[in-house]
């Protein structure tokens, strides 16, 4: 176990030090082989965004309550275009039949009645293959915003770009944020920030949604098992309420509320965190490790070590 006060913004850092250190004691080289090598849990989403890089293209759409199913699940059009359309173009470029088929699966102007209505078909099909080509080259030399990537598809048609982007694509860069009550205003101004964001984050949100990175929740691993975890606990930065590893380190003292109900023996923060370290802990087939970053690391390592979870040499301060 590792206790770290040190702030949030250095949090990627410290966990790649701890798993080179993990490498050592473990005698297990793949600790030291990057994020890959390891299943890192964190509290929340953002975390992960911070640590693969899609941090502001998430948090503006997740601050919309009624897009957060959507961003999630990957079913939101705003990433579907994107993540299912041009994604798989691009995953195909190098083969030439694969390329062929990732666009005719997925372009409006390959569908039937496309095709159907068009005169010269020579022609038309010319320009699907111009559209591709204009796409692939956007990408050749630089990481474009989704903003040139979805500006590319609307003149070219190559795929259906969903209405709400396009609104906010007409309303251009963003500028002040509007009214918070105003649900309309911020929806779009969300996806103008969105649309600022550079398609390689959301080529790494993508992989998050689809579980492919070696980032997930402590809530939504339980079940599964690892060889290598890694336990990132930090209540400031995953802000929520439900769950207080401060106070179940003693290092916050529990309200009233959480006292009167664990004495009654209703559900609490300290009940529902105890539960979900125990479900993120017992991950690990081989070996674990879990980072604490919290304001009072000393307190924390005595009173893990008080409690007899750990031995005072399983537990060290950064």
């Amino acid at each position: 176990m590792y206790c770290i006060s040190q702030s949030q913004e250095q949090a990627p850092i410290l966990e790649e030090g701890i798993a080179q250190s993990m490498a050592a004691i473990t005698d297990d080289g793949e600790w030291a082989t990057g994020p890959e090598g390891r299943k890192t849990l964190i509290l929340e989403h953002k975390m992960a965004g911070r640590r693969m890089g899609f941090e502001k293209l998430f948090t503006p759409l997740y601050a919309i309550e009624h897009l957060q199913t959507g961003l999630l699940d990957g079913t939101l059009p705003a990433l579907r275009v994107f993540s299912e359309g041009v994604l798989p173009i691009l995953t195909a470029k190098d083969d030439h039949f694969l390329l062929l088929e990732a666009v005719r699966s997925r372009s409006p102007l390959l569908r039937k009645d496309a095709i159907q209505s068009t005169e010269d078909q020579s022609t038309h099909m010319q320009r699907v293959e111009d559209a591709t080509h204009a796409l692939l080259s956007l990408f050749e030399k630089n990481d474009p915003t989704l903003s040139e990537v979805a500006t590319l598809l609307l003149q070219t048609q190559l795929l259906d770009v969903p209405d709400n982007l396009v609104g906010a694509m007409v309303l251009g860069a963003p500028s002040e944020a509007p009214d918070p009550e105003d649900t309309n205003a911020m929806t779009n101004y969300a996806y103008q920030l969105f649309l600022e964001r550079p398609f390689s984050e959301l080529a790494a949100f993508a992989s998050y949604a689809d579980g492919l990175s070696p980032y997930g929740t402590h809530q939504g691993v339980k079940g599964l098992e690892f060889p290598r975890v890694m336990v990132v606990i930090n209540d400031e930065e995953a802000g929520g309420f439900l769950f207080s590893y401060d106070k179940l380190l003693g290092v916050k003292e529990p309200t009233k509320t959480d006292r009167d109900n664990e004495r009654d023996g209703k559900d609490n923060a300290l009940a529902r965190t105890r539960r979900l370290l125990y479900v993120t802990c017992s991950r690990a087939e081989k070996s674990l490790a879990i980072v604490v970053y919290t304001p009072q690391p000393t307190l924390a390592k005595r009173n893990v070590v008080a409690a007899g979870w750990l031995q005072e040499s399983e537990v060290e301060i950064l």
